[in-house]
């Protein structure tokens, strides 16, 4: 990130589907001297509308929120935000325990994830330090659940084994959508998801979608 000019203060966009959390961080944010949460967002398109519209130098987002494009949740959005805006860095404040989309988040560059389970307080202090840090910044909580899963046998360890078009495809079925909908939303035919769908689910050594769907709850897919 390029540095702050003498003296500006720090713009923050925050963007979280619950109207709560999005205000109780804003004005945590706001307590901070020199931070200013210059705008709110309640989904992935008004996030970037925002982006557009306030300058800012750190984006705090949910991971998971409504949306009626694959471009505006998930993996997805925190892509297209690196790529339409890459010079600002991004936050991640989530309730996902899943340690293969967490691994994605951290190999795309994230700057700093942080769990919903954890004091807003704890979101703060990564925020004011990801403005100088160049490493992702893991909050314990999340930082616990990616070293257990790492040595975790089992259905937890095989997650790393999905690629990130079956995490995908597994995350949003266990949001219930169906594979035709999920084809459209992600512009891919019904086979190919029904191929994804049918690979993740013979990787995770899982025969049947209620195995699946429990499956997803227990690692935080939904």
């Amino acid at each position: 990130m390029s540095k702050l000019p003498f003296g500006q203060n720090v713009r923050i966009i925050v963007a979280d589907d619950h109207p709560v959390i999005s205000l109780a961080l804003a004005d945590s944010l706001n307590e901070i001297p020199g931070f200013e949460v210059v705008a709110t967002a309640r989904s992935g398109l008004e996030l970037v509308t925002a982006i557009q519209e306030h300058s800012c130098h750190l984006i705090v987002t949910d991971f998971s929120m409504r949306s009626t494009s694959p471009d505006e949740d998930g993996l997805r959005l925190i892509q297209r935000l690196q790529r339409m805006f890459p010079h600002i860095p991004i936050v991640v404040f989530t309730m996902l325990s899943n340690s293969g989309i967490l691994n994605q988040l951290r190999q795309v560059g994230v700057v700093g994830i942080v769990s919903k389970e954890e004091p807003i307080d704890v979101l703060v202090a990564i925020c004011v330090r990801a403005l100088t840090e160049k490493e992702t910044i893991l909050s314990e909580t999340i930082s616990q659940r990616l070293s257990h899963n790492d040595v975790t046998m089992g259905r937890a360890g095989k997650t790393k084994g999905l690629s990130p078009k079956e995490l995908e495809v597994v995350r949003m079925f266990a949001a219930g959508l169906s594979v035709t909908e999920i084809a459209r939303r992600l512009h891919r035919s019904v086979a190919t998801i029904g191929t994804q769908k049918q690979s993740a689910m013979r990787k995770l050594n899982i025969e049947t979608n209620a195995e699946l769907l429990r499956y997803a709850d227990e690692q935080g897919f939904s």
